[in-house]
């Protein structure tokens, strides 16, 4: 089996449709040649039962799922750039007794949302001896969707990323191993002259056992930079916006699988668990399936 590089740099990307939602799925370290255009379906479904204090412990504040279907679309106008747009339409809902801190969310039905449209740009900066490529992407709430409850949709925030992937095929120590690191900084909205920027990095090990099959696991870790620490009493100024506002980080696990039959369609499925955190939902369980299909016609390897 030949360097991971040479035969497999698109079916990574969607090997990342599931790692840390929608707006990363058009992100890698080896982009796509000329003229690829291709098109990912996930479906992911999030159980959250407990919470994380500021302390790091765990609490029982009510139930939530969160079931999201997410679309990518990404175009190569070149083999150094490509561009990329990703939406998720988010279903969410409390499970448990009628919550008052949420009261547009936590009422126990279904709420469902379009929430934000991402726009991205990456660069093939280098290819060896280490795969580079760096981003810019932008994240822009399309509707006026709550904000605070546990089973908000999201933070309606605007945000602009800036980050890289970097990865490398290992062919040496074993043929058809690789690694990709991803590294984010995210420049978010102020809310209530409160700065609460967020700092991510992925840590990726995957392997191709055929041309057909791979698994990876991956570490995730977030740290806020700012924000406020939750709970917060119903007596603070700051109450309607701590779900926009919490210092949330967290260290997640995922494992995958891919099947990848051809040079264009791609499936995935992946299972991801929450192993500690602070101001944040604990995920319990994060399963997400994905489907890719590439309209281009460039499919072999370069």
């Amino acid at each position: 089996m030949r360097s991971a590089r040479k035969q497999y740099p698109y079916r990574i990307a969607l090997v990342l449709l599931s790692l840390l939602g929608v707006g990363r799925a058009f992100g890698q370290a080896w982009l796509p040649r000329e003229g690829d255009v291709g098109a990912l379906v996930s479906y992911n479904d999030v159980l959250n039962k407990h919470h994380y204090t500021s302390s790091g412990d765990e609490i029982d504040l009510g139930h939530t799922q969160t079931r999201t279907t997410g679309f990518v679309l990404s175009y190569s106008p070149s083999d150094r750039w490509m561009l990329g747009a990703s939406i998720p339409y988010v279903q969410t809902r409390f499970l448990g007794d009628n919550h008052d801190h949420g009261p547009e969310t936590d009422h126990g039905h279904t709420n469902s949302y379009w929430t934000d449209l991402r726009l991205g740009v990456h660069f093939q900066a280098l290819l060896d001896p280490v795969a580079i490529a760096p981003y810019y992407q932008v994240v822009l709430p399309v509707q006026d969707y709550p904000v605070q409850g546990h089973a908000a949709p999201g933070r309606g925030l605007t945000e602009h990323w800036i980050g890289f992937f970097a990865g490398k095929a290992i062919d040496s120590l074993l043929p058809g191993l690789y690694v990709q690191a991803r590294a984010n900084y995210a420049f978010v909205q102020e809310v209530a002259d409160i700065k609460h920027d967020r700092g991510n990095l992925d840590m990726e090990l995957g392997y191709y056992f055929t041309p057909s099959w791979s698994a990876w696991v991956m570490g995730s870790w977030q740290w806020t930079y700012g924000g406020i620490d939750v709970p917060v009493p119903p007596t603070s100024p700051l109450f309607p916006y701590h779900d926009q506002l919490a210092a949330a980080e967290f260290f997640n696990m995922t494992g995958g699988i891919g099947w990848f039959p051809g040079d264009r369609w791609n499936f995935v499925l992946t299972y991801t668990e929450s192993l500690s955190g602070s101001n944040a939902h604990k995920v319990d369980r994060s399963v997400t399936v994905g489907v890719g299909y590439r309209f281009g016609f460039f499919f072999g390897p370069r």
